[in-house]
């Protein structure tokens, strides 16, 4: 038995590229400048996809499969959640809501739920690889900032009363190690964390007005006017810090600097790569 040679593949690659195919993202709404999903994002790639800089290195058949696993997730618990809400009485639920963020975003909510007493929940669902999901519950990290961004969002949007970033990872801890850390079983793959609008609301302003301002700097000034920086919140990357060097990530603010993951995954990579060595 032998790994097969790309060229000598029957089944795994027409199984992927049909699945790449069914899962191009969505279009933006005439009205629209920004998307929710942005969030946390670094500002010199928002600018790039306002104003619609082709991308250099656009999504592999790869990185389709990775993040549409999450759609996968999704839809695999629609029914489930369905199931449930159609047995609570104290809930009344609506799935993918549509919202207005600021002046010139959008975005489309996981699950709203009403409870009997008045209370809007607003519930961002995501999930998580099997490393990120131990850092987020063993670590004490909590869930990526880009998230908590996002659904903050989305909660100030709907002027909810609580937000939960709910995360499903695709691995689970062992048994063993999820005792460790006092884990119940359903703490080995699913953990949620809560935030009331104090916590929430405040990111929300800020975010939206950043990306919001970004917009229309970029529209004004074109992309190459933004900074690489990213949201004023990110506990990563302390603001006003600026990527210096988009091919490894790294970045300097005075004599201090560290390096980010995304730059690695930006679809304008090499885009941005080229305009900072021309003095952009």
């Amino acid at each position: 038995m032998h790994i097969a040679e790309p060229e000598n593949r029957l089944v795994v690659h027409r199984i992927a590229e049909a699945w790449a195919e069914g899962n191009e993202a969505p279009s933006q709404p005439d009205e629209t400048k920004w998307r929710g999903s942005w969030a946390g994002m670094c500002a010199r790639k928002i600018a790039y996809m306002v104003a619609d800089v082709p991308e250099t290195n656009p999504s592999s058949t790869a990185d389709i499969w990775r993040m549409g696993l999450g759609s996968v997730v999704h839809e695999l618990l629609q029914p489930a959640i369905e199931q449930w809400i159609g047995s609570d009485t104290t809930l009344n639920a609506e799935e993918e809501v549509n919202v207005v963020l600021g002046e010139h975003g959008h975005g489309h909510v996981d699950l709203v739920l009403e409870t009997d007493d008045g209370k809007t929940v607003v519930v961002e669902l995501k999930t998580i690889n099997g490393f990120g999901y131990k850092m987020s519950v063993e670590k004490g990290e909590g869930p990526r900032h880009n998230a908590v961004l996002q659904g903050s969002m989305y909660a100030r949007a709907l002027n909810a009363d609580y937000l939960v970033i709910a995360y499903l990872s695709l691995e689970n801890i062992a048994p063993g190690r999820a005792a460790k850390f006092g884990l119940d079983d359903i703490g080995r793959f699913a953990a949620e964390w809560h935030l009331t609008p104090d916590e929430f609301f405040p990111l929300a302003e800020q975010e939206m007005a950043r990306i919001e301002g970004i917009a229309l700097a970029t529209e004004a000034d074109g992309p190459l006017s933004v900074p690489r920086r990213f949201s004023h919140s990110d506990p990563d990357v302390p603001f006003p810090a600026e990527i210096d060097d988009p091919s490894k990530g790294l970045w300097v603010d005075g004599t201090a600097y560290g390096k980010v993951w995304q730059c690695n995954y930006c679809n304008h990579q090499d885009q941005c790569v080229k305009d900072k060595a021309n003095g952009f």
